[in-house]
């Protein structure tokens, strides 16, 4: 958190050596994290209930330029789900967990014809506590990773990126369900893709 924040206010610093700074909106959908399938030792199986599951996002950026050279940081709000199958000798149950998150990406880019080319650290923080809670779950409430993607500009107004989100540490720590301890480690990447407003 601390050096997402230093780097967001070393790029404020610095923003008037650029020689264009714009603003704007964006939102979007990206997919989330999801269980490792996993058999327990009593016989009892963990599935995912989807094999991916989507999230809306939105929120503000600033994109400072500097030539072909650019640094854009972002401040999204975001919602996620998680839905697992849990089926042991009789029965399966399915648990629906909901998230809402900020997430704030840093990325340094540069442009290649029409294209723009970025990549940057991006940190995730967990707002309250997941709805219809597993038991004993203890979820991280800040992780961090990177994101890295392409995108296009359009008449200088629109704004479409498509990123692949890659996580650095695990989601949480373990959970219970049925009466077993699972641990949580699972680094599943995501897709990201939003559309936006330059002002």
């Amino acid at each position: 958190m601390k050096k997402i924040l230093v780097l967001i206010l070393t790029v404020l610093l610095t923003a008037p050596l650029f020689s264009q700074i714009k603003f704007g909106v964006k939102a979007g959908a990206s997919t989330d994290f999801t269980f490792t399938n996993q058999t327990l030792d009593n016989g009892d199986i963990i599935d995912n209930a989807k094999n991916a599951e989507w999230g809306l996002q939105g929120g503000v950026f600033v994109r400072a330029s500097l030539g072909n050279v650019y640094i854009q940081p972002e401040l999204l709000l975001a919602t996620a789900t998680n839905s697992i199958t849990y089926t042991d000798a009789s029965t399966s149950t399915v648990f629906n967990q909901k998230f809402n998150k900020v997430n704030i990406p840093v990325l340094v880019g540069f442009k290649v014809s029409f294209l723009r080319i970025n990549v940057g650290p991006a940190a995730s923080f967990l707002i309250g506590e997941p709805k219809e809670l597993l038991d004993g779950e203890t979820y991280k409430k800040a992780t961090f990773g990177y994101q890295a993607g392409v995108g296009v500009d359009l008449f200088k107004k629109l704004t479409i990126d498509a990123r692949y989100e890659g996580n650095l540490n695990q989601f949480g720590d373990e959970v219970t369900i049925g009466g077993e301890t699972i641990k949580l480690d699972d680094r599943t990447g995501a897709l990201v893709l939003s559309v936006g407003l330059i002002f």
